[in-house]
């Protein structure tokens, strides 16, 4: 067990794109781009049941819990096109705010006393109210959970490490588009700016 600080009333948990078109068999985006390989491992290491159990234990210790979806309008006139990844997003149809494959996984539905934000881009902090929310609140040190490691959780972590956020990355609440990817970013530059752990040091840490 590793020995996880966490400031009271300072802390806020961040679970970022556990949408349908991402996380589920059936998904535009998770299930069609990748084969519904990301899908299958995100269920068999049951990724979602453990953000889902340290959202719980989240909400009993009074640390808020935020949403992030990543989400376009229908005409996708907020969609970027410098990147194959933005291409694919928009012949696919997939993340159209309002569709199913937008929302969140059931595993994860909101609960009435958590904050849920809609995003663009990578970083949950890019074109988004969330560095307002934080402020407003007095919330600097985050906990990031999601999908994917190498994608929201890291570009996340680099923008919220150069705000000067203090950054907690429970490694069994977020998946990378492979192993080795997860394995290396979590154990490469981010762990030098970050307290990598896992879910079950936080709810110690909360309890």
């Amino acid at each position: 067990m590793s020995t996880v600080t966490l400031p009271q009333g300072q802390t806020a948990l961040l679970i970022m794109d556990c949408q349908n078109d991402i996380v589920h068999e059936d998904g535009k985006f998770g299930g069609k781009l990748t084969g519904g390989t990301m899908p299958r491992r995100i269920r068999e290491q049951g990724i979602l049941e453990t953000i889902s159990k340290l959202a719980a234990a989240a909400r009993q210790a009074g640390v808020p819990v935020i949403h992030v979806r990543h989400a376009y309008r229908p005409d996708y006139v907020d969609l970027p096109t410098n990147a194959p990844l933005w291409a694919n997003m928009k012949e696919l149809q997939a993340l159209q705010d309002g569709s199913w494959g937008a929302e969140i996984h059931d595993t994860l539905s909101p609960q009435s006393q958590d904050i849920v934000l809609v995003k663009t881009r990578v970083s949950a902090f890019y074109a988004s109210p969330l560095a307002g929310i934080l402020e407003a609140q007095g919330l600097h040190h985050l906990i990031l959970t999601g999908v994917a490691t190498d994608g929201v959780v890291e570009g996340t972590a680099r923008d919220g490490i150069d705000r000067g956020y203090s950054l907690t990355i429970p490694k069994d609440c977020c998946i990378a588009t492979s192993e080795e990817a997860h394995q290396v970013i979590l154990g490469g530059i981010l762990s030098a700016f970050a307290t990598v752990c896992e879910a079950d040091d936080i709810i110690q840490a909360l309890a």
